[in-house]
């Protein structure tokens, strides 16, 4: 993150550069390939979390007469998925600063990996909706952690290429995921091509696993007499900001989550249409 320098206490309240340069020259240069190893691991991380919300989505027209449900039911799962993730979101800061965030990821990664199979061996609805439950947990924790190892160990000249590597992965995550999927279905079945979708997320765990020490970190200090949970722990909810920050991502969230999972099936039927009209006299 950027590092502020104290402006000094002057009769004109100017501002001392002198200081600036200094600090600048004593704050330690991290090389290159430190920065974009962490950077790497927390992307491909992030591409997973983004390629589980859209692993029953592209599968809707097999798995519409594999469970006998229509597609308002299967949009319900990804309610369940959603509405889970963003209880989890909310709440999973708080093991990431006890815990330290490496171990939250890696057990988001687990819990989709297992959801992924868990999709895969349903042998009915019910059984999808407990495994979108499941799912929705692991994915609820990356953001905590993903900001948390980003903040805290890329270097401060570095943040805006970590957070733009961010950004992309997640969109990588959702374009792989119909790429993958889809194929697989066809040339063999729907729960081949789950159970793929679980066999990478344990692949990318593994691969952090291997190297787990660029992402260790440790837990944040336990908050003082002053700073107790009680007294100052929740001081952020009182800022309108934080709301409309919620509010907004709310609902960009709820249009695009709706987006995602009918656009695919809705193109379908409408290039069905237009194939089966008449051509004009």
């Amino acid at each position: 993150m950027l590092s502020f320098c104290r402006i000094p206490e002057t009769g004109r309240g100017g501002y001392d550069s002198r200081m600036s340069t200094a600090a600048s020259a004593a704050s330690p240069t991290v090389p290159l390939r430190a920065d974009a190893g962490v950077i790497g691991l927390v992307g491909i991380a992030h591409m997973i979390s983004h390629f589980s919300q859209l692993l029953l989505a592209p599968l809707f027209p097999r798995l519409k007469d594999a469970m006998n449900a229509s597609y308002t039911e299967l949009g319900f799962l990804m309610t369940v998925f959603f509405v889970v993730s963003c209880a989890v979101q909310t709440l999973s800061g708080f093991p990431v600063d006890r815990f330290g965030p490496r171990p939250i990821l890696f057990g988001g990664l687990g819990l989709l990996a297992l959801a992924a199979f868990g999709y895969a061996a349903s042998p009915n609805y019910w059984a999808m909706a407990f495994f979108s439950i499941v799912a929705g947990v692991g994915n609820g924790v990356f953001h905590p952690v993903d900001y948390t190892l980003l903040n805290r160990k890329v270097s401060a000249p570095r943040p805006g290429h970590a957070y733009s590597f961010h950004g992309m992965t997640g969109s990588l995550g959702w374009a792989l995921a119909p790429a993958l999927l889809v194929p697989l279905a066809i040339a063999f079945s729907w729960r081949w091509a789950l159970a793929a979708a679980g066999t990478l997320a344990l692949v990318v765990l593994a691969v952090l696993w291997l190297q787990r020490d660029k992402l260790a970190l440790a837990p944040s200090a336990p908050a003082t007499a002053q700073g107790k949970v009680g007294e100052r722990g929740y001081d952020f909810l009182r800022i309108p900001a934080v709301w409309m920050c919620f509010a907004f991502f709310f609902f960009y969230a709820v249009v695009l989550s709706v987006v995602q999972a009918f656009a695919p099936e809705a193109a379908r039927h409408l290039h069905q249409s237009r194939w089966r009209s008449p051509p004009c006299a």
